[in-house]
Order: C-alpha cells, then structure tokens, then sequence
C-alpha cells in the first residue's frame, strides 16, 4: 500500500528520492527552507550542478500516475520527531510511550506539522540538521578540516579569446578532469553544459584562523584577486585562468562523523544527512542518489506499514559500510587515502583501504542489493 512518506530537504538527495519513492507509489510532501535553487556545482558527472539540480526539480513538477508530489519549499523545519524523540527548538524530550512518538512527524516554523509514515532526512551537514539530531538526541558536532575550496565558473569562449588561456586549452582538452598540484593545494578543472562551461576547484589550507569557516557553507561570495593570490605559486597560464573566474564561491571543507546507523524508527537519512562528503573523491552527488535508489529499492509498491521497520534496516544493511566507507576515503586526497582506514574502522570494523576508488564507488549497485534482499523475504 502506498506510504506517505514525508522528505526534509529538496537538494539533489532529497528530490532524487522523492522521485524514486514517488514512481514506487508513494505519496511524497517535500519541504525545504529555500525560496530558489542554490548556485553551487558537483564534480565528476561533468556536468553544471544546478542543471542536474533543475532537471530534478522539473521531474518532481510533473505527475507520475496520477500522483504530484507536494513540494513546500520556504518552509523551515524546526522539529523532527522519530519513533522515540521528539526534538522541538533544539530542545532533546524524552517521548517514549506517547501516542506522537510511534508516528513520523516534521514540525515547519510556521507551526503546521506533517505525519506521514516515513520521515527522509535529506537536510544536508550543517549543524542545524533536525534529522540528524532525532537520530543521535543531540547535535553532531561539525569536524573542520583545515582545508578551504574556491568554487568558480569560466565561460569557455572567455578561455579561447585569451592566447595564454587558448594555449591551455588546447593542452587539456575538453574530455575529462584534470588536476594542477603544489604541495599543499589544487586546482581541479573539468568542462560541463556541453563543453560551453568550465566548472573549476581550487583547494587549500587556509593561512589563518580567521580564513576557516565553521558551517561547511559552499554559498560564501569569494573574490577573485582572492583567488589568483591563494594560487599565485601555479604556473602564469593558470593564474590567468583563475583571473577570468566568475561567480567565485569560497567553501570551507567541514564535516560531521557519521550517525552510528542511517535508520531510526520512522525515520531514514539519506545523503550528506547520513554521510557528509568532502570534494576529494567527486561522490557527494552520487553517493546521495544510491541511498535514493536503495531506499525505494526496498520500500516497494506493496509495502505495509508493519513491513516498514524491516526494510528501513535492510536500506541500512545495503548503504552504511559502503558510503561511509567512500566518506571517509572523500576526507583527503587520493594519495593519502590509507591516513583514514583507522578513523574508518570506528564505524565500519571490517572495511579494508579500496584499492581503486573509481573501482569501488562504480561497482556498486544497490538497486540489484535491494531487489535481491526484498525477494528473500517471499
């Protein structure tokens, strides 16, 4: 029977799994607190983060069996309330036996309040993640990592009309990614909305205090004189490249370790709620549509309600160790991969160092996972 199923959060994780939940049958209420997408990018799929991101958005708007699925966006959550705490404010209440703690609730600022049968934390690594909260009864504390990352675009014609920036182009091509490295920072480059766009990223270790911001926010305006300074020791070619940047975003790399389970209850987290990716390995995106596929994946169109507890655990079973796994390795970068396995077996004892991320990530395939762990149980 259909679930109503309830997703906080419309990034791409939470859309992604409002759009697959919605084609299992369910019917699917989003709510966010912004009024308009947001401007920032992901790597490796080539492609503009916010074009992914409106393509999403334009699927949820359209029926799917006669269903819509209702997205609330401007609606700040301030309470989620799982199958034994309720979190209202900030404020940890012990709930167990109440008649509102067996339900999956969500608590918006303006005071109205959604129950549904499930509850998808999709609110992203920020500490103010109430889904996240319900599942550990307290705040997750938010990891800086000493590193800081310049988000920036460049119209690729603004490359070909300048001979230094020609010239680079012409030796990397416009196929792949490709990486510029000193010691201690990177500038990673990659063309996207078909080869008319490059999307760039530059990480480093801020030199100050002051420079290491504490939210994990990719949103704060940068500049680009600030930019060529920061890589002012890569060669003249690229220096003029990063002087043409535009819409420069400067993130600071915060994490949070990950809940010990991704279930609670009523209640499933899903993407950086569950696993807060840093740019190192490109997953973040990826690895935030696998938990999308797994979770309707187990969630099928026949589900009950008395099924529910059982399949969320089988979503756990199927996402924990392999996208905290990919977590852990996306903390640094690929060359000091072996630096996290001991930070790694705090949550998942038995993971062994991938050998070839590439090969890890791509193997994975959690929709066949989920099928063959629903067919179990006939």
């Amino acid at each position: 029977m259909p679930l109503n199923v309830i997703v906080v959060g419309a990034g791409l994780g939470g859309l992604g799994a409002a759009i697959a939940l919605s084609r299992q049958g369910h019917n699917i209420t989003i709510t966010d607190d912004h009024r308009k997408n947001l401007n920032v990018y992901d790597e490796w799929v080539l492609t503009h983060r916010v074009d992914l991101h409106n393509a999403l958005r334009s699927i949820a708007a359209k029926d799917i069996d006669g269903r819509k699925i209702d997205v609330r966006l401007s609606s700040p959550v301030i309470s989620v309330v799982s199958r034994v705490r309720s979190i209202f404010s900030g404020t940890v209440t012990d709930q167990v036996g109440s008649k509102d703690a067996e339900k999956g609730e969500v608590m918006l600022g303006d005071g109205s309040k959604y129950v549904g049968d499930l509850v998808v934390g999709a609110d992203g690594v920020h500490r103010q993640s109430h889904s996240v909260r319900a599942i550990m009864g307290e705040n997750r504390a938010i990891i800086n990592t000493g590193q800081s990352c310049f988000r920036f675009l460049i119209p690729v014609e603004k490359m070909r009309d300048n001979p230094l920036t020609q010239s680079l182009l012409e030796r990397i091509g416009l196929n792949g990614v490709h990486v510029f490295t000193t010691l201690d920072r990177r500038l990673i480059v990659y063309p996207c909305r078909d080869k008319r766009l490059l999307n760039c990223a530059g990480i480093y270790p801020p030199s100050s205090a002051e420079e290491i911001g504490g939210d994990a926010s990719w949103h704060n305006a940068g500049s680009v004189s600030q930019l060529v300074n920061t890589f002012r020791g890569f060669g003249e070619d690229l220096l003029e490249m990063c002087g043409m940047a535009e819409d420069v975003k400067l993130w600071s790399l915060a994490s949070r370790d990950p809940a010990p389970t991704f279930v609670k209850g009523k209640l499933a987290l899903i993407g950086d709620a569950a696993h807060p990716m840093l740019p190192h390995q490109g997953q973040g995106a990826a690895q935030a549509f696998e938990d999308a596929a797994a979770l309707a994946g187990v969630l099928t169109t026949n589900i009950t309600p008395e099924q529910l507890s059982h399949r969320l655990d089988m979503y756990n079973k199927i996402r924990y160790s392999h996208a905290v796994t990919v977590m852990m390795m996306s903390r640094t970068n690929d060359e000091r991969r072996a630096e996290m396995l001991h930070e790694l077996h705090r949550y998942v004892p038995s993971a062994e160092l991938p050998k070839d991320m590439f090969a890890f990530a791509w193997i994975s395939d959690p929709v066949r996972e989920a099928a063959q762990l629903v067919a179990s149980e006939s």
